[in-house]
């Protein structure tokens, strides 16, 4: 070995050790781990791969086991396939095992309404957590360097962003049940450049890099160089700025999930991350869960009080915070739109308000209750005749209960003769039970949903009044009416909306000798 190959080696070996000092001191992995180190076939996740090898051979560092991944995103035929050979063979030549995929981002863009950066960024990501998976790691170490660091807060600082934005890309984030690290998170590309070739590392260059059309592209050949001029270590101090940041954010940002794990009812499907005892002054919040939970895909559910009485950062954070725990791309949402809620959220007239966020979301105020619910429509079924003739009560059916499948509860009912004085009552527990002169009905009575311009006759009242209004009198949530049955006798006139009011049709006189009582009782109850 000349004098200069020695030097070389032993400026490698002494780099690998402080790269492992480095990583140990914040915690990036510990000795024996096993990583999954994600390979493009670029200079900096060459090295990278190249690094953590050295390390997965070296007793006296970390004793690493590495696995080599690879995604093949569809976008550069050609220039891919050349990529993902390269990358297979040096991981060969390392003796590291290797995984590979290919994914169709453009489509996957196209479906999910993406961009195709976004989409390959989320393909590229589920692969790494499968490959993760199956060998057993914890850790998925990414090859981002200062560079990109740098050029990443200036992108989010011309689109506008605050302290989230600011603090760039961490070093260590963890998220479902992976660790990705960033041990070359502090590295000029050009060191990195110099690395490899002082190392004769091979790596591959992407063309894309050099289209003016990405953004990302724009600030690194013409944006930066200028700024450079100005402040010749600009990227070493947004580096460190963003490491500031990264710690005020990370503290702002356990106190927001503490407060959202402490006081917002939350599900996205089948999973709940609500806790039981939240929102003790609004008692019925637990039971009007089972509702939207039934009925939207996923939703938060928050008092307005108590985000009243937090600060605006935090409520800001909040909302993000909601929004990205309901949406794909949550990433993209703006602080106009984060503001636009909160707005809402805190003003106190009107009572009820209702916005769109995209993306399937929608932002309900509703008296003193904020929710943001994933699909605004009802899921429930179109009945067929069948099952509408089901939701009858006969006048020869004595008794019975009906599972109402538009609805979030059941009806009950009883048909029986009733006299003055007898031991037989009407009296009524609650405005869950009605009771009617059962001769004076036009039968079959009727169990649907609520229908624009509705009316009832109501008791007490001369005429008529609006359903709507009636609604807006009781402070009947907008996202809880449709879940109320209207009762109607056979003639299509409503008789009973169940806890809000009864008409005044048959009512239940000294005369009357047979009475209908019914009971609706609403799995919003249980």
């Amino acid at each position: 070995m000349s004098a200069r190959e020695e030097a070389d080696h032993y400026g490698w070996q002494r780099w690998i050790q402080d790269r492992h000092e480095q990583a140990m001191k914040r915690k990036l992995w510990h000795a024996g781990d096993r990583i999954v180190v994600a390979v493009s076939g670029g200079p900096d996740s060459m090295l990278l791969m190249h690094m953590l090898a050295n390390m997965n051979s070296s007793d006296s560092l970390a004793g690493l086991q590495v696995v080599v991944a690879h995604v093949h995103h569809g976008f550069r035929q050609e220039e891919s396939d050349d990529e993902a050979l390269l990358v297979a063979k040096q991981a060969a030549l390392l003796g590291l095992p290797f995984e590979m995929t290919r994914v169709d981002a453009p489509s996957h863009a196209q479906r999910y309404g993406m961009n195709a950066q976004a989409a390959a960024r989320e393909l590229r990501y589920a692969f790494l957590r499968e490959v993760a998976r199956k060998y057993g790691a914890a850790r998925v170490a990414l090859a981002h360097h200062a560079d990109d660091q740098a050029e990443t807060v200036l992108m989010r600082f011309l689109r506008g962003t605050g302290t989230a934005g600011l603090s760039g890309m961490a070093w260590k984030r963890s998220e479902e049940g992976v660790s990705y690290i960033r041990p070359l998170l502090d590295m000029r590309k050009q060191d990195i450049v110099q690395r490899c070739a002082s190392r004769g590392i091979i790596y591959a260059n992407d063309s894309s890099n050099n289209k003016r059309s990405y953004l990302r592209n724009r600030l690194r050949l013409d944006v930066l160089p200028i700024l450079e001029q100005e402040n010749p270590r600009l990227v070493e101090s947004l580096g460190q700025m963003a490491e500031m940041m990264q710690g005020d954010q990370d503290w702002l940002e356990s106190e927001t999930r503490f407060f959202f794990e402490s006081h917002v009812k939350a599900w996205k499907g089948s999973q709940s991350v609500s806790v039981e005892t939240c929102l003790p002054e609004l008692t019925k919040q637990d039971e009007l869960i089972s509702y939207y939970a039934a009925t939207y895909r996923g939703g938060c559910l928050l008092d307005r009080n108590l985000f009243l009485k937090v600060h605006v950062a935090l409520q800001r954070r909040l909302i993000k915070l909601i929004l990205n725990y309901l949406l794909r791309e949550a990433e993209q949402v703006n602080y106009d739109t984060v503001e636009r809620l909160r707005l809402m959220a805190v003003q106190e007239d009107p009572t009820t308000l209702k916005a769109d966020v995209g993306g399937g979301v929608h932002f309900h105020k509703e008296y003193n209750r904020l929710i943001w619910l994933l699909d605004s429509e009802t899921v429930h079924p179109d009945l067929s005749e069948s099952q509408q003739r089901a939701l009858w009560i006969e006048r020869t059916t004595a008794e019975g209960t009906l599972q109402l499948p538009t609805h979030a509860g059941t009806i009950s009912w009883t048909i029986a003769s009733y006299k003055t004085g007898s031991n037989h009552t009407y009296a009524l527990k609650n405005s869950s039970e009605a009771a009617f002169d059962a001769d004076k009905l036009q039968w079959p009575i009727k169990i649907r949903t609520r229908m624009p311009g509705d009316r009832m006759r109501v008791q007490g009242l001369n005429g008529s009044k609006k359903v709507q209004d009636m609604f807006v009198d009781m402070k009947v949530p907008p996202t809880l009416r449709d879940s109320l049955p209207v009762i109607t006798d056979g003639q299509g006139s409503i008789i009973w909306i169940p806890e809000v009011r009864r008409s005044d049709m048959a009512l239940v006189q000294p005369a009357t000798r047979s009475i209908l009582h019914i009971g609706f009782a609403s799995s919003l109850r249980k």
